[in-house]
């Protein structure tokens, strides 16, 4: 797991509730991966777009789709205590295991769904999303179950809003505590230990398997502009860097590449001269190629004109900078 990272599906329901879809834009069809995580910065800068938003209102809006795999192991077992375990051990698949935890504490009469969270956010924003982290995981154990599962006890740790009615009505309980040691829900275990009527053996256990391979699976998003610069990296090693070969491998105009990078703040030529640096540097160093043969793998003319660049990048020559490295 990539902790620093969340989940595509937590990142698109935050980003939908806040009417900002373009704040994903750069991750293109990354975002429909289920293995692909997004920077947690992406998603803390879509809660403080959501600051004023109550956590319920944005839970009401969930469906399970929105979620996936996450939401359909609260089901997978033989009652939502199962589940609800299978879903605190398989939280990172939703969210940054950096940051969030959920703990689950059964002392035969009473269950405790703790949830633990760091966050450099806003009070008010952090205490949001506090709700609404609970308010799913109440969510899905309704769905899961019969729909009537309510808590006997719901607290938090962070002082009480100025209207918290709505926190009342959102877990169904009047025994709300604010300023609380923990940020918990807690329910009868009996209401938890029975027999789900449409329980399917084997499952939970299907599930488990699925969610450990997508674990494994997890990858970094990349952004529009990591796939350019790998797009110039391939055609510097194909012997074509010209501006309409890289952006026919973007399957986009020579205009339309350099309007994308003018909208990053860059030009054709400073990316075209990052990644020739990045590439010289690295042949120099990891390999016995000559400096002529370097500069012919980064796209110089010759000798002299790596040289040229070498002294722009470094202040010495390609010797010196091979020399240097490989001390």
């Amino acid at each position: 797991m990539i902790e620093g990272t969340v989940s595509t599906q937590l990142a698109r329901v935050l980003a939908g509730a806040a009417g900002a879809n373009a704040a994903l834009t750069v991750f293109g069809d990354e975002l429909h991966h289920d293995t692909v995580r997004v920077p947690a910065s992406v998603t803390d800068s879509l809660w403080e777009k959501l600051a004023g938003v109550a956590a319920s209102q944005l839970v009401r809006a969930l469906s399970d789709q929105e979620i996936g795999l996450w939401s359909q192991l609260f089901g997978g077992g033989e009652n939502l205590l199962d589940g609800l375990r299978d879903a605190a051990r398989y939280l990172p698949i939703l969210a940054d295991p950096a940051t969030e935890s959920i703990e689950v504490i059964d002392d035969g009469e009473l269950t405790t769904v703790r949830h633990s969270s760091t966050t450099r956010l806003a009070p008010a924003v952090a205490a949001a999303r506090i709700e609404f982290g609970l308010g799913v995981v109440l969510e899905q154990l309704r769905r899961a179950g019969d729909g009537t599962v309510t808590p006997v006890h719901a607290g938090f740790s962070h002082a009480a809003p100025r209207h918290h009615a709505g926190v009342a009505e959102q877990f169904g309980s009047g025994n709300v505590t604010f300023g609380a040691e923990s940020d918990s829900l807690t329910f009868l275990t009996t209401d938890l230990t029975t027999p789900l009527p449409y329980f399917k053996p084997g499952l939970a256990a299907v599930l488990r398997q699925h969610a450990d391979l997508v674990l494994r699976a997890v990858r970094p998003a990349s952004t529009w502009h990591d796939r350019f610069r790998a797009a110039v990296a391939d055609a510097l090693r194909d012997g074509d860097c010209s501006l309409r070969a890289v952006a026919a491998r973007l399957a986009l105009s020579s205009r339309t590449l350099q309007r994308r990078l003018a909208e990053q703040g860059t030009t054709w030529r400073a990316e075209l001269e990052t990644v020739r640096q990045a590439r010289a540097v690295w042949l120099l160093q990891d390999t016995d190629l000559t400096v002529d043969a370097v500069a012919d793998r980064v796209g110089y003319s010759d000798a002299r004109a790596l040289r040229r660049a070498t002294q722009r990048w470094h202040g010495s020559s390609p010797r010196t900078v091979r020399g240097v490295l490989n001390r």
